[in-house]
């Protein structure tokens, strides 16, 4: 996992990254040009050992252009048609994880002292652990690059208002920016994500992409006023494009109601900047540049409970929405699958 000071500007929150590799710690209130920044975070590059573990992988990766692709249980998924991204972006790519946690306690992935697995917390913190370890793994298997950015809480404003900011901040040098909820695991870990992108048709022109979010209740649970389904921010994919940051700039603002009256009732009410997203940001822009994932690709998981009445079974991306505490069967039925 890079490591590496980010001090934005504009950013209201107090940003930390933290390394997987090194268990260190980086404040975002070092500046990346002091002296002693080294000292504080000597892995400010990617660790030696990315090449060495994307090359062990190289027998389970799955080509970025193969036609259709065969799981461990004989279902089979195919590209709609021909492949639009045909080489790998790997360090292009950014996985982050946003968090307003800090898992530096004893049995956490940023404690010096080794993880117990058995014994790690199937909730809260623990979330947070298990979910760094998926996004860190997958990263290394594709060459793409990964951190955690750990934000405290905003004024007036739900944690989950976070992602956006921290997106929006980014150094515009990374291609695609994908941000993915700390309940949100990979599942297929061999699938390129550019796979994926050509399955959803995310093309050089895509702005944003994010899952249809699952029904509930009476099926507009998960609805907007205008009754279509709202798009889920557990899973976010963000290309470096003007007009990216176009979106991502009315969306920040939305709750001060300048461009979009009502838009303050999101500030804290669920679904808080998922639903500003899909109330407001989604209708002001060219549709064209925004992607919907099918919900079974990228919400949900099996078995979700009776008053889900939508069969989104999560295929690549498991969410874990509604029962978080199986990430960790997830997760590890990820790795060893990836492992056999």
């Amino acid at each position: 996992m890079i490591l590496l000071s980010h001090t934005p500007n504009t950013l209201p929150m107090h940003t930390t990254v933290l390394s997987a590799s090194s268990h260190a710690i980086c404040d975002a209130r070092l500046s990346p040009v002091d002296p002693d920044h080294k000292r504080y975070c000597p892995q400010l590059y990617p660790p030696k050992h990315r090449n060495t573990l994307h090359n062990l992988f190289d027998v389970i990766r799955q080509p970025i252009t193969t036609e259709n692709y065969t799981d461990s249980l004989g279902a089979v998924f195919e590209l709609p048609g021909d492949p639009i991204w045909k080489k790998s972006l790997r360090s292009q790519i950014l996985i982050i994880d946003v968090d307003t946690r800090r898992p530096t306690n004893k049995n956490q992935i940023f404690n010096p002292e080794k993880i117990d697995w058995e014994t790690l917390e199937r909730s809260r913190i623990g979330l947070v652990s298990k979910s760094i370890i998926n996004h860190y793994f997958y990263s290394q298997i594709h060459g793409y690059n990964d951190k955690f950015f750990n934000a405290i809480h905003m004024h007036d404003h739900g944690n989950t208002w976070t992602g956006p900011h921290v997106i929006n901040e980014l150094p515009r040098d990374y291609c695609f920016v994908i941000a993915i909820d700390a309940d949100a695991l990979i599942h297929h870990m061999e699938m390129p994500m550019e796979w994926l992108f050509n399955r959803w048709n995310i093309t050089p022109n895509t702005s944003i992409a994010l899952p249809r979010d699952a029904a509930e209740g009476d099926g507009c649970h998960s609805c907007d006023s205008k009754g279509n389904r709202v798009l889920n921010c557990g899973f976010i994919v963000a290309q470096s494009l003007p007009y990216t940051f176009e979106m991502l700039d009315a969306w920040m603002s939305c709750t001060d109601e300048t461009r979009y009256p009502g838009c303050a009732q999101w500030k804290n009410e669920w679904s808080q900047e998922q639903r500003a997203f899909s109330e407001y940001i989604r209708y002001d822009f060219n549709p064209h540049n925004n992607i919907e994932i099918p919900c079974d690709d990228a919400i949900g998981y099996p078995i979700m409970p009776e008053k889900i009445k939508s069969n989104c079974t999560s295929t690549f991306i498991r969410h874990h929405t509604l029962n978080k505490g199986m990430t960790k069967k997830t997760n590890g039925n990820a790795i060893v699958q990836v492992c056999d």
